[in-house]
C-alpha cells in the first residue's frame, strides 16, 4: 500500500469513527435507536477503512462520480426524517442497519466506498447475493421514507433504487477485471434480491 493511500485511509477512517462518537454524544433530532444504528454504521465503516487491503485496481473517475448520487441519498433521506418515528419503523431501521453492518464485517478488508478491486469475498451473506450491504442500505432508506411519509421521500427512495442499480452495474464492470470476481459471479447469480435481480 502506498503512503498516500495509507494516509487517506487513516484520515477518512478516523473521521468516520469521530462521526460515530459525535453522533452518540450530540443531541440530534432523531430517535435514539436510529442514532445508535447510524453511529454503529459510521464506526464499522471507519474501522474497515483503517484496516482495508491495498487497491489492486481503481475504477475510473467517471465510475466514481456516477456512484456519488447513491452515496448522497442516505444523507438526504436522514436529513428529511422527522424527530418522531413509529417504534416498528425504528426497529426495522435498526435491523436493516445491523444487516448492513454484518454484511460489511463479512466483506472485511475488501471494503471499498467507490468502485475498486481488492479481494473477492464469497462467504456469509455474499454466498446468496453479490451486494447484501446495498440491500441493507436500501431497506434503511425505505424505513426513512416510511418515517417521513411524504411524496418527496417516496420519490427519493425510487431515485435511490435506480441510483443503487446504476452503482451496482458500474461496480461490477470494475470488478470484472478480476478473474476471482468473474468466477464468483458465475456461482452467485443474484445481485440484490434472490430470484428477482
Amino acid at each position: 500500500m502506498s503512503r498516500s493511500e495509507r494516509a487517506f485511509n487513516c484520515l477518512f477512517g478516523l473521521s468516520l469513527c469521530s462521526w460515530a462518537i459525535l453522533g452518540l454524544v450530540s443531541e440530534l433530532p432523531r430517535p435514539w435507536l436510529v442514532q445508535v444504528t447510524i453511529s454503529a454504521m459510521h464506526l464499522c465503516v471507519g474501522l474497515l477503512i483503517l484496516v482495508r487491503q491495498p487497491v489492486v485496481h481503481h475504477g475510473s473517475v467517471a465510475a466514481a462520480v456516477s456512484c456519488l448520487p447513491s452515496l448522497a441519498a442516505g444523507g438526504l433521506a436522514l436529513r428529511w426524517t422527522p424527530t418522531v418515528w413509529a417504534s416498528s419503523v425504528q426497529i426495522a431501521f435498526c435491523l436493516s442497519g445491523f444487516w448492513t453492518i454484518f454484511s460489511l464485517v463479512v466483506l472485511g478488508r475488501s471494503f471499498a466506498v467507490l468502485p475498486a478491486v481488492r479481494s473477492t469475498v464469497s462467504r456469509g451473506a455474499y454466498a446468496f447475493v453479490r451486494h447484501p450491504a446495498y440491500l441493507g442500505e436500501l431497506l434503511m432508506l425505505a424505513c426513512c421514507a416510511v418515517a417521513t411519509g411524504t411524496i418527496q421521500s417516496a420519490v427519493l427512495l425510487l431515485v435511490s433504487v435506480g441510483g443503487m442499480a446504476l452503482r451496482i452495474s458500474i461496480e461490477e464492470r470494475v470488478l470484472a477485471v478480476s478473474s476471482d470476481y468473474e468466477s464468483y459471479r458465475q456461482q452467485v447469480r443474484w445481485r440484490l434480491l434472490p430470484w428477482v435481480w
